[in-house]
């Protein structure tokens, strides 16, 4: 089941190219989402179309199984969001940013210092929202959308800008609201590289155009099937030729045979019959592409 729903989303700011091209978004309940392209891909116009801050031109948007349009105040309710940069009031404190949302969202008090304890910010006390570090705005602002208990989190850039330290504590207060909270988080970035660290599914966008979906599995499955074996031996174009002839294609790359991917008895049986064919082995190693690598191939 699918918490979120697009089906042939488009959308255009002039009559050039479209920022958005038919993107069917299909993010599962429970899920945490990675939704990945580089800057201007049209990640963040997506979001706003999701919650209504941009009007939809054609396709259509469901949101808990329910159209958007003719369901937007129900479904807005059940949605927690962070788009771009943090909206708070820097000279009020944590608690007193979140008694202005807890009035507009009509929740209970209590619900104040139960989401300031989830994000790490319950001591706080009198210091300003404009002292903060930026990763501490990052996870009030977190705060202010977890405060009217919503299943649902539209996350975007919310590591931007952030230190190491800051992207960890986000990390894994994401990963924790996903899993003791079950909550379904959308989460928009440009960093496959974190991204892939907390996502189960994954989402990837180019010049508008959807050009992978499918879970976090299924990318790294592209990973394995892109590994290859690189040898250093003392005579490569002997080695090379030895290959070519037993049925091995490679090529070769700074300094280095490569050949596909093969079990490990393929790989014994090639190091026992090149040392057979007087070739010092000097290394043999699998490599894989990591999951960057993938993601910049499917972009170019």
């Amino acid at each position: 089941m699918f918490c979120i729903e697009t089906e042939n989303l488009n959308y255009r700011f002039s009559k050039e190219q479209p920022v958005l091209d038919s993107i069917n978004l299909q993010v599962p309940t429970g899920s945490i989402y990675g939704f990945l392209g580089p800057n201007g891909a049209g990640k963040t116009t997506t979001l706003r179309l999701l919650l209504g801050l941009l009007e939809k031109q054609s396709g259509e948007i469901r949101i808990f199984s329910k159209s958007f349009n003719a369901n937007r105040i129900a479904i807005l309710r059940q949605v927690g969001s962070l788009i771009e940069s943090p909206s708070l009031y820097s000279h009020l404190t944590a608690t007193e940013n979140l008694k202005i949302q807890q009035l507009i969202y009509q929740c209970p008090a209590t619900r104040i210092e139960e989401v300031l304890e989830t994000v790490g910010l319950a001591r706080t006390g009198n210091k300003k929202a404009g002292q903060f570090s930026l990763g501490m705005k990052q996870r009030l602002s977190i705060a202010v959308a977890l405060l009217h208990d919503p299943p649902l989190l539209i996350l975007d850039e919310p590591t931007n800008g952030l230190d190491p330290n800051g992207i960890i504590e986000i990390r894994e207060l994401l990963i924790r609201l996903n899993r003791e909270q079950q909550k379904t988080i959308l989460i928009s970035s440009h960093l496959l590289g974190e991204i892939e660290k907390m996502v189960t599914h994954v989402g990837i966008i180019h010049k508008g155009q959807l050009l992978f979906q499918g879970s976090i599995q299924a990318l790294q499955n592209k990973q394995e099937q892109s590994a290859a074996i690189h040898l250093e031996t003392s005579n490569d174009t002997l080695a090379s030729n030895w290959l070519q002839e037993n049925g091995f294609s490679s090529s070769y790359e700074n300094g280095q045979i490569i050949i596909p991917k093969q079990d490990k008895q393929a790989i014994a049986a090639i190091n026992k019959c090149l040392v057979e064919q007087g070739i010092d082995i000097y290394q043999i190693a699998t490599t894989r592409n990591d999951l960057e690598s993938i993601f910049i191939d499917l972009v170019k």
